[in-house]
């Protein structure tokens, strides 16, 4: 069967197009239409997700990013559960989930290649860990995005359903909302920042020499940045970290076009 190639200005009206849906069911979602998530993820999906037999938007076009990342340093020796792109809020009806798109000048952001960003572990419920990639993909084939599965996997119902990070308010009451959603949020806004981020535009680069970074990993894919002059702990959870795969990355200063500098990790 013939294939016809589709032109450079094809995919383009396709991007704009779905830049414009993202924006769209974002301001939908943050207007209290929380199952917007599942939009958002499919949106999310057709721009970055790549497989063996079909390539995703970004890759199409050729569009050059670095991502930004609003996670905080994970650390998997923690004995608690960990929601890095989310924040709690306690009101008068009980706790919440809320994404975490608000940002503190004072904090501390990364920027990373495309796949450090999408395979980085966002959730960890002690019992499983969940990247980027599993919950946008989770949500747009499983969940309502594209598809609607008649099951669901037992560790996706467990950190939807049952409340598998185990946070309670005072009342023992578990969060209503569901943290999967809000993470998609979270995800969206960033990927909507590294545009911002791109149309600024890049300029010099210069490595910070006197600080080391890397990626430790859990299997083939899923990943955790870690620092050994940023992350102080002790010998004994330095032996869980040890356990992990670790790959070498180089932490430099970007400088955009604007003068604004971010801390960028990559190889």
């Amino acid at each position: 069967m013939v294939k016809y190639k589709r032109k450079k200005d094809e995919l383009k009206e396709y991007w704009d197009d779905q830049i414009n849906f993202l924006i769209r069911e974002v301001n939908e979602f943050d207007n209290g239409s929380e199952n917007e998530a599942r939009r958002i993820a499919s949106c999310l999906r057709i721009l970055l997700h790549e497989t063996k037999y079909s390539k995703s938007l970004v890759g199409q076009i050729g569009i050059n990013l670095i991502y930004f990342s609003s996670s905080s340093f994970y650390n998997p020796a923690n004995l608690l559960t960990s929601w890095t792109l989310l924040t709690l809020r306690l009101g008068p009806d009980g706790i919440q989930y809320l994404p975490n798109i608000i940002y503190d000048k004072d904090s501390r952001y990364f920027c990373y290649t495309f796949d450090d960003w999408w395979n980085e572990v966002i959730f960890d419920d002690k019992s499983n860990v969940f990247t980027r990639k599993d919950i946008i993909l989770f949500v747009a084939n499983n969940d309502g995005g594209a598809h609607v599965d008649p099951e669901l996997k037992e560790s996706f119902f467990l950190l939807s359903k049952q409340n598998s990070l185990g946070i309670v308010d005072n009342f023992d009451q578990a969060p209503e909302n569901n943290p999967i959603y809000q993470a998609v949020r979270s995800i969206a806004e960033e990927f909507l920042i590294s545009l911002k981020i791109r149309e600024i535009g890049l300029k010099t680069r210069k490595q910070c020499k006197d600080k080391t970074f890397e990626m430790r990993f859990f299997d083939d894919s899923r990943r955790y940045k870690w620092s050994s002059t940023e992350i102080n702990v002790s010998e004994e959870i330095m032996e869980i970290v040890n356990q992990h795969r670790v790959e070498d990355r180089k932490l430099y200063l970007q400088v955009l076009g604007n003068g604004m500098k971010v801390e960028f990790v990559g190889k």
